[in-house]
């Protein structure tokens, strides 16, 4: 199975805290989230590559009948499976890339 890929985090030393949004101009607070944004992004990426990829394999080893047929039918709904997790990172990759800003800040949070 592709074992290659790697994942990364971002962290939170990427940029200093936020104290308070009157402090930070429109334009650094767009690039801050386009900087968040796309690692989410290439993060779904890399997730979702991997995982359909490994179900292709999958589906391959089931079909060559290299296993018992329980055994097979065990690899190809596993298969399924990811495929069928593959299709909702596409969808979250989709939301994801049509958020528009950050949320804004009602409440303090903790």
């Amino acid at each position: 199975m592709i074992q290659n890929a790697q994942f990364s985090t971002a962290h939170a030393k990427a940029r200093p805290a936020r104290r308070d949004a009157s402090e930070i101009s429109p334009e650094l607070e767009r690039r801050w989230f386009e900087f968040d944004r796309n690692a989410v992004l290439r993060q779904i990426e890399l997730a979702q590559g991997a995982i359909g990829e490994n179900a292709n394999e999958l589906e391959m080893v089931a079909v060559e009948g290299v296993f018992e047929k329980s055994l097979a039918d065990e690899l190809s709904r596993t298969s399924r499976s990811l495929c069928a997790i593959a299709q909702e990172l596409s969808a979250l990759h989709g939301l994801v890339a049509q958020a528009s800003g950050y949320p804004k800040a009602d409440k303090k949070r903790a």
